[in-house]
């Protein structure tokens, strides 16, 4: 909506009881209703996060389904269709599809056990491997919501975002200090000898998800200092598989899909839970780390026909590396997470390469490109799954005019609930939705400028605010700066993103104050932030510079020449 201080907004809520915040004076969409307070922006938020308490649930269990799988459903099928053929790969050995349902079925018994259910986040601290699927999927056949964390995180960030979460359980492969109750994947426990016929470990005893059910949720960068965790429901991560499978090729029975990401990466969701609802085959290579070269050996070990490989890491190396690829035997590279921006990503057929677009507030991508031979450097990100509606919009909330550069909004089944303890920032870019036909529909505000080509793909542009992605992890400014602000000698600090840094895109951090060695600045933010969003060059200034609005000067900032790159800690 148009950045206006100014400008008076009302709170509405539909009869989910879901807030928003909508301008003032202009007619409410279908299913809304006033709730009687207006003001400006920031004063309805608050208002929200003072009567909308609770947003950890979200399961929404009372609303009508619709009757659509959920990935359990989805898993279940090809357990009783395809019990002997293979689901999990490692350099060590193969889980078949039952005998991967046994292991899952057992650890989510203990879980059901601890108290996990529908309505209930757990968490799971583990590097990719086979106990981080086997986690995973325990954890949605409990019927509970699985929240990804990341083993090398700081031990603080992560028990804040376990506490936002309101999790009871936490699932690890190793003992941590932090947090002794952590129940051990691997741990073996009374429940875990099921019977041996597949596709029948003791369901009863697990109480299947619902389509509202959340799934997952997956920590992304926050303004305030504190991460956001989005929550994802069944519906929306199922809808994609789906169309995945029946869609867009980019599954098949026979296919062996290469785990590439880490499991805080939304995109972790698609690319190792869909094998499985396919009945494809999910391939786990050793070490938490996949460039190239190892990348083209699990390849070739691990009989993989198609993985995802970052856009950052695609688009200067696709020319070079699809050809490889495709001799090793790879059909299909899935990339996304970023813009696609290179030369021949459509001339290594019968190889495929599919952009995929989205936030994760829409369930991975929402739309999809696939490359040919006359593809252009700057890749489209395509049309949308089915499901989903794309809006074009300008600071109005109306249509953009045909081939005009707007806001991309989302709406439909891939939309997630919202972010978990968060009701304010939820109702700031989760919008009620004035063209869907249901009442009291929402749609999501992506802050990403895009245009409708006149062959109907969309064309990314850029990011409307200050949000970027570093390696497919997406980075919130305002949380970097704050932490640098928290820094010894620190005073003040801007942060930006550099393209033209030696080595690829890196943050800047640029900070006023008593000036301190970069290591000691470095070794601070080692245990405030992940490893992705740490800095690697540092500027000191007398003053930051600021804008004729008093607002710091980025414009300044992004020209200021780079120095060597501080050491990591």
């Amino acid at each position: 909506m148009v950045d206006d201080e100014r400008r008076e907004f009302g709170v509405v809520v539909n009869g989910e009881g879901q807030h928003a915040i909508w301008p003032a004076g202009r007619e409410l969409p279908a299913g809304w209703r006033a709730e009687g307070f207006t003001g400006r922006e920031e004063a309805c938020l608050g208002h929200i996060d003072r009567v909308w308490t609770d947003m950890r649930p979200l399961g929404l269990r009372d609303r009508t389904d619709g009757g659509g799988p959920t990935l359990v459903d989805l898993f279940a099928r090809q357990v009783r269709a395809r019990p002997h053929a293979p689901a999990v790969r490692t350099r060590q050995r193969v889980w078949t599809y039952a005998e991967f349902d046994r292991a899952t079925a057992a650890l989510a018994r203990r879980l059901r056990h601890g108290g996990a259910g529908p309505g209930t986040v757990v968490g799971l601290l583990a590097p990719r491997g086979a106990a981080a699927l086997t986690g995973l999927v325990a954890v949605l056949r409990s019927g509970a919501a699985c929240l990804p964390l990341a083993p090398d995180d700081p031990p603080r960030r992560n028990q804040e975002v376990l506490a936002d979460a309101g999790c009871a359980q936490l699932l690890t492969t190793a003992p941590v200090e932090w947090c002794p109750e952590a129940l051990l994947i691997d741990e073996p426990g009374p429940e875990d000898s099921g019977p041996d016929e597949p596709g029948r470990a003791d369901e009863s005893a697990l109480p299947g998800p619902r389509p509202l059910d959340l799934a997952y949720a997956i920590t992304t960068s926050g303004s305030t200092g504190r991460p956001k965790i989005v929550g994802v429901p069944h519906e929306g991560i199922a809808n994609l598989i789906v169309a995945s499978i029946e869609d867009l090729d980019l599954i098949r029975e026979d296919d062996v899909m290469l785990w590439t990401t880490a499991p805080t990466v939304d995109s972790s969701m698609h690319d190792i839970l869909m094998p499985l609802c396919a009945g494809a085959c999910v391939a786990i290579d050793d070490g938490d780390d996949m460039p190239a070269s190892r990348m083209l050996a699990a390849v070739r070990t691990l009989g993989v026909t198609a993985l995802e490989i970052p856009a950052a890491v695609l688009g200067p190396y696709g020319r070079s590396l699809l050809p490889r690829l495709a001799r090793a035997g790879v059909r299909l590279v899935i990339t996304g997470g970023s813009q696609l921006d290179g030369q021949g990503l459509g001339d290594a057929a019968p190889l495929v390469v599919a952009n995929g677009y989205g936030p994760t507030e829409a369930s991975v991508a929402a739309t999809w490109y696939r490359c040919v031979g006359d593809t252009p450097s700057w890749v489209p990100i395509g049309t949308p799954v089915r499901g989903v509606r794309t809006y074009v919009l300008d600071e109005e909330l109306r249509p953009a005019p045909a081939g005009a550069e707007g806001q991309m909004f989302l709406a439909g089944a891939g939309l997630a609930r919202g972010y978990l303890g968060l009701p304010g920032r939820t109702a700031a870019v989760f919008l009620p939705d004035p063209f869907a036909e249901a009442p009291g529909a929402r749609m999501y505000a992506t802050g990403d400028r895009v245009r409708l080509g006149p062959d109907g793909d969309y064309v990314y542009l850029g990011r409307i605010d200050d949000q970027v992605k570093i390696r497919g992890f997406r980075v919130e400014i305002g949380e970097v700066e704050h932490a640098l602000r928290e820094c010894p000698g620190v005073v003040d600090a801007a942060a930006l993103l550099r393209d033209d840094a030696m080595g690829g895109p890196a943050l800047l951090a640029v900070l006023t104050g008593e000036r301190t060695p970069d290591e000691e600045i470095g070794g601070r933010l080692a245990d405030l932030l992940p490893s992705h969003m740490l800095p690697r060059f540092f500027v000191w200034l007398d003053e930051l510079p600021l804008n004729r609005a008093g607002k710091v000067d980025r414009k300044a900032l992004a020209v200021l020449p780079l120095m060597d790159p501080a050491p990591r800690s």
